[in-house]
C-alpha cells in the first residue's frame, strides 16, 4: 500500500500562566492510503491537539510546533500558512471536530454549510456547490430535503451525517474524526460507524479516528495506537492490538472495557494522568505502573519493536 502521512517527532507545546503543556511530545507514526488508524487515549492526553496540530489549527499560546509531517511526500511543516490554508487544509485534509453537533451554524441552512467548503476552498458557485451538497447528502443516508432544513431540525445523528458530509465534499485524502460518536445514543452511534466503514470501503477514503472509547475504534481501525501523556506508547495492527497489547497502559486500557462475561472483572486505573506541564521522570506512566522498575523512574524509554512498536522498558 501507498503511504499517505508520514509524522515525524512532533511537538506542540501551549504556554499558559502556569507554564508550558507538552501536549504532543515526539510523535511519530505513517499511515498508508485508504487505511484507518485510531488514536485511543484517556482524555487530556494528546489526543485532540496531535489532530489540531496535524492540520494546523493551532491556538495563539503555541509555544514549540516542530517536527516533521509529510503528505504524499510533501512537507506540510514546511508551507506558510497562507499556502497550506489554499491548498491543504479542507483540500487534501478535513476534519470533524469534537463537539460537531453543536458545529452547526443555527441561522444557515443544512446545504449551504455542507457546501461551505466547496464555495470557500474550491471557488465553485453556490448553486453548483449546494446542488452537490445535495448529493453527498443523500449518499450519507439523508435526502435532499435536508439540504433545506435549519440545524434545529435535525437529530443528533442527522446533524452528525451532515457535518461528516461537510468534511467528505472536497473529496480529501485524509479526514481527521476527532470523537464522531460522542454524545450519540448507542444505535445512532452504531448507525455512524456502518456508514464510516461503508465510506472506507467505496471511497478508499484515509481516516485518523480519534477516540477515548477503545471497543469502538476496533469497528474502523486497521491500526491502533495508544496515547498516553502526550506520547504514543504503542502501535499496532489492529488484530494484534486487541489479541496482544504489550503496554502495561493499553492492557489497564483493555480490562475496563464493560463487557457481558461473567469470568471477566472491570478494573479501573490507579492514580491519575499526570500534569503535561510537569510530567514523571523516565516513562510517563510508572507512577500508575505495577510492573514499574528502577529504570522507569529514571529514563524515557525508547521505541522497541517486538512484533509491533511499543515505548516500555519490559520490552528492551
Amino acid at each position: 500500500m501507498t503511504e499517505l502521512l508520514s509524522v515525524s517527532n512532533l511537538r506542540l507545546y501551549y504556554r499558559t500562566t502556569k507554564g508550558v503543556v507538552k501536549a504532543v511530545d515526539d510523535v511519530s507514526f505513517n499511515i498508508n492510503r485508504g487505511e484507518t488508524l485510531a488514536i485511543v487515549g484517556e482524555s487530556g492526553c494528546g489526543k485532540s491537539s496531535l489532530s489540531k496540530a496535524i492540520i494546523r489549527l493551532l491556538p495563539r499560546n503555541v509555544h514549540t510546533y516542530e517536527g516533521k509531517v509529510l503528505l504524499n511526500g510533501t512537507d506540510l511543516m514546511s508551507m506558510d500558512e497562507e499556502t497550506f490554508r489554499k491548498e491543504v487544509r479542507w483540500r487534501k485534509i478535513s476534519m470533524v471536530f469534537q463537539g460537531a453537533l453543536n458545529a452547526l451554524n443555527p441561522v444557515l441552512k443544512v446545504g449551504y454549510q455542507v457546501a461551505e467548503p466547496l464555495i470557500i476552498h474550491m471557488g465553485i458557485k453556490e448553486k453548483e456547490a449546494i446542488e452537490r451538497a445535495k448529493e453527498i447528502l443523500v449518499k450519507l443516508g439523508l435526502s435532499e430535503e435536508f439540504a433545506e432544513r435549519y440545524p434545529f431540525e435535525l437529530s443528533g445523528g442527522m446533524k452528525q451525517r451532515a457535518v461528516i458530509a461537510m468534511a467528505l465534499i472536497t473529496s480529501p485524502d485524509l479526514i481527521i474524526l476527532d470523537e464522531p460518536t460522542s454524545a450519540l445514543d448507542v444505535i445512532t452511534q452504531a448507525n455512524i460507524m456502518n456508514m464510516l466503514k461503508e465510506l472506507k470501503k467505496s471511497r478508499e477514503q484515509t481516516f485518523i479516528f480519534i477516540t477515548h472509547d477503545i471497543s469502538v475504534a476496533s469497528e474502523l481501525a486497521d491500526k491502533v495506537a495508544t496515547m498516553y501523556a502526550g506520547q504514543i506508547v504503542e502501535i499496532a495492527p489492529a488484530d494484534t492490538f486487541y489479541e496482544e497489547p504489550l503496554h502495561p497502559y493499553t492492557q489497564k486500557l483493555m480490562k475496563s472495557v464493560p463487557t457481558l462475561r461473567r469470568d471477566k472483572t472491570l478494573e479501573s486505573i490507579p492514580g491519575a494522568p499526570p500534569n503535561l506541564i510537569d510530567p514523571p521522570s523516565g516513562c510517563r506512566f510508572h507512577p500508575r505502573c505495577e510492573r514499574a522498575m528502577d529504570i522507569c523512574r529514571k529514563e524515557d524509554p525508547p521505541i522497541f519493536e517486538r512484533g509491533h512498536s511499543v515505548k516500555c522498558w519490559l520490552y528492551r
